[in-house]
């Protein structure tokens, strides 16, 4: 989608979209990646479709003429907070075929969540997250909550939760994690998920932490940036990098994890030092 990021000096448009941003930062890190997505063919289209090849990922982009290209429209405030408004109607995001993903080579499946208020979205998530199990492919995904994309927060965590569930590496900011868990305390939080893969939590200024099998394995503190631009695509950095360590072969003890999350936090922290996600 197209982040349109509006400030007191006007709007700026930059390719993005949660996904992609996570597969930018993950071959920044060296992993090799390819993305799925679609467009719109309409001008928003035309201007992701050219800005993308200046990105690393190996693109698989395919158009729906008929529909519109997502755009969020992004608002930044003085503390470099941001806040979102999506404009999708019947919007060309989320039409997207599972059976037309190349599946060679592939190690860990990615998929967005912004899709899942439709319909259309999750079957498509459905079906890819059943094809990918079926490979032995790891699964990973980020709650990445947005407040119109749903009437009720009851809603959102109903329709969203069982597709969390089913990654097998799952990020949560501590806000989302405190939501969807109704307690403030970060270890309750997560016994009382009940997720039972490789949970990755991010605090923003507090750091990161790791829990395993609801097992707390690692903690790291945020690295310290001196002014915050725009915070927008820093979790996507976050998980980005730490989707890159795990590909290549970092394995699930504390200290593999906690040098995870440090670059990790790395990675996220530097995407706060420029507008727009990437």
């Amino acid at each position: 989608m197209v982040d349109r990021v509006q400030t007191p000096e006007g709007e700026t448009d930059h390719i993005g979209g949660a996904p992609f941003n996570v597969a930018v930062y993950a071959a920044r890190q060296g992993a090799d990646v390819r993305f799925f997505g679609n467009v719109g063919g309409d001008s928003a289209g035309a201007f992701i479709k050219e800005q993308a090849k200046n990105f690393g990922p190996d693109l698989r982009l395919t158009e729906t003429a008929d529909c519109p290209t997502t755009i969020a429209l992004v608002t930044v405030d003085n503390t470099g907070e941001r806040f979102f408004r999506f404009l999708r109607d019947n919007a060309a995001d989320y039409q997207l075929d599972a059976d037309k993903i190349d599946w060679s080579g592939v190690t860990t499946f990615h998929f967005g969540t912004l899709m899942l208020n439709t319909e259309q979205g999750r079957a498509f998530c459905k079906s890819a997250i059943k094809q990918a199990t079926h490979r032995n492919i790891r699964v990973s995904t980020d709650a990445n909550f947005r407040d119109d994309l749903f009437a009720t927060a009851e809603e959102r965590d109903t329709t969203m939760l069982p597709f969390l569930m089913e990654a097998d590496v799952l990020k949560l900011s501590i806000e989302e994690l405190q939501a969807l868990a109704g307690e403030s305390d970060t270890a309750l939080a997560v016994s009382k998920l009940g997720y039972k893969g490789l949970l990755f939590i991010t605090k923003g200024a507090q750091g990161s932490e790791a829990f395993l099998g609801g097992k707390r394995m690692a903690c790291v503190p945020s690295e310290p940036v001196e002014k915050i631009v725009d915070t927008t695509g820093a979790g996507d950095a976050f998980f980005g990098a730490a989707l890159a360590l795990l590909d290549r072969g970092a394995s699930l003890d504390a200290e593999s994890l906690e040098q995870v999350l440090t670059t990790a936090n790395r990675s996220g922290a530097a995407a706060t030092q420029t507008e727009g996600a990437l």
